[in-house]
């Protein structure tokens, strides 16, 4: 199975693809979460309820593992391990960037403005230790 080069990772990583987060309880378990992610400056940005499993889990253990599978033919995924932030403070233009990413211009847009007056969010910034992708043929 061929590795990705960090070039091809960065683009994956940039593509819409749901992202599932791994953090860890308390108690060691792991706790795995579907999540959308934004990737910009070796960054990934993930943004939750401040209340979530996840954002309690990253303020006992900061340590993370996401993987992220292709959707289409041929197969592979990118694997990250890294170290979250977790902050109450955030630019807002992170939730519309990453909407319209996913959902397109017009539909991100209005999903951004209506999401936004209706929740409150935590940004999680995930610097990555380690990033790896594999090709299947």
């Amino acid at each position: 199975m061929p590795r990705m080069t960090r070039e091809e990772i960065d683009e994956y990583l940039r593509m819409p693809l749901l992202s599932n987060l791994a953090t860890l309880r308390p108690d060691g378990s792991p706790h795995l979460a579907p999540v959308w992610h934004l990737y910009e400056d070796g960054r990934l940005y993930v943004l939750s309820a401040p209340s979530s499993v996840k954002v309690r889990n990253l303020r006992n253990d900061s340590r993370v593992g996401i993987s992220i599978p292709w959707q289409t033919e041929p197969g592979g995924f990118i694997q990250v391990n890294g170290a979250a932030e977790v902050s109450l403070n955030w630019d807002k233009r992170l939730l519309w960037d990453m909407a319209i990413n996913y959902r397109g211009e017009e539909e991100g847009r209005q999903y951004a403005e209506q999401t936004y007056r209706e929740m409150e969010f935590a940004l999680i910034t995930i610097t990555p230790t380690n990033l790896a992708g594999w090709t299947f043929p």
